[in-house]
């Protein structure tokens, strides 16, 4: 079919094509902007996740090097234990060198022991799986004792 036509009307069909084209092109981005517009406005009406407050305040030091009553900020995920890269550094033979994290998840925040030798104690139970930890609940790491407080 294309041997028959005349070159000009080959140019003149490529070019009602390429028109085509660009206009669907144009209609699918403007359909993707008024979904995503769609999507946001929605958004805005949804309440704010709420942000991680808390710190935990030093009940018993132990031989950690930590002072009773002093006020430890927290992360949205802190890891607690003896290396130096970990979130909180707890100086203390008990404590393992990534001991357990707490993390801001649904509004809350959780407790996780992170396969610790001497394990992690929430309210004088062991933490086995990630727990969910309120304030005012106390935590043992090693000999010290921790207390979640806003």
């Amino acid at each position: 079919m294309l041997n028959s036509l005349p070159f000009e009307w080959f140019i003149l069909l490529l070019r009602v094509l390429f028109v085509f084209l660009l206009y669907f092109f144009v209609f699918q981005v403007i359909r993707v902007m008024l979904r995503e517009l769609q999507t946001f406005a929605a958004g805005d009406r949804q309440e704010p996740v709420s942000e991680p407050a808390g710190h935990l305040l030093v009940k018993d030091p132990g031989d950690s090097g930590l002072r009773p009553g002093q006020r430890i900020s927290l992360e949205p995920v802190t890891v607690i234990g003896r290396h130096p890269r970990a979130t909180i550094v707890l100086d203390d033979a008990f404590v393992s060198s990534e001991h357990a994290q707490l993390s801001w998840s649904d509004g809350r925040w959780w407790i996780t022991d992170l396969d610790s030798t001497n394990g992690t104690i929430l309210n004088g139970r062991d933490v086995s799986v990630p727990t969910g930890i309120r304030y005012g609940d106390t935590v043992e790491i090693g000999e010290i004792t921790l207390q979640l407080v806003p």
